[in-house]
């Protein structure tokens, strides 16, 4: 969704949206798959070509576990506060930023791309290595079966006798 700055009137601007265009891939390399779409409602202000945008978002994915490889679903839902402005630079120019610009969006052609910054905003709240469960066993190293439903039976493989004196060390 796009706002252009200047249909944001001096007393502010209420905007909800659903992001219905946002495909896993938008949100991360980890996201199996859009459940529910993300949502936010926020609030615009504008102070000269600053907008500034506080709100509260939402969504459902699906994502894979990390350890066991089993699809699962997870809620993402929290708070924002972004502030926008254009980038005073032109185009193709480096550009350095100073500490406080850190946490600013830039906007091109007078209009605030909301959607971008919700699925930006999603892609940093997602776990890196997600779990199913905290303790998830993983995947046996022997045969692969997935042990959340129990151990698979395998008996552990020999160690290495290249490694035997490490052994060693980690029983004391």
């Amino acid at each position: 969704m796009r706002v252009r700055v200047e249909d944001i009137p001096p007393e502010g601007l209420e905007v909800e949206f659903t992001d219905s265009r946002a495909a896993a891939q938008d949100l991360g390399p980890q996201v199996a798959g859009v459940e529910q779409a993300p949502w936010a409602c926020l609030r615009l202000e504008r102070r000269g070509s600053l907008v500034l945008a506080r709100g509260r978002y939402r969504a459902q994915v699906d994502l894979e576990c990390s350890r066991c490889l089993a699809r699962f679903g997870q809620t993402l839902a929290g708070t924002v506060e972004w502030a926008f402005r254009p980038p005073e630079a032109p185009r193709g120019e480096e550009v350095r930023l100073a500490e406080d610009e850190l946490d600013v969006i830039f906007y091109q052609g007078g209009e605030v791309d909301l959607a971008q910054a919700l699925r930006d905003e999603l892609s940093l709240v997602l776990p890196m290595a997600p779990l199913c469960r905290p303790d998830c066993p993983g995947l046996c190293p022997v045969c692969g079966k997935e042990q959340n439903n129990g151990a698979c039976g395998c008996r552990p493989r020999q160690t290495d006798p290249r490694w035997a004196k490490l052994a060693k060390l980690e029983e004391h």
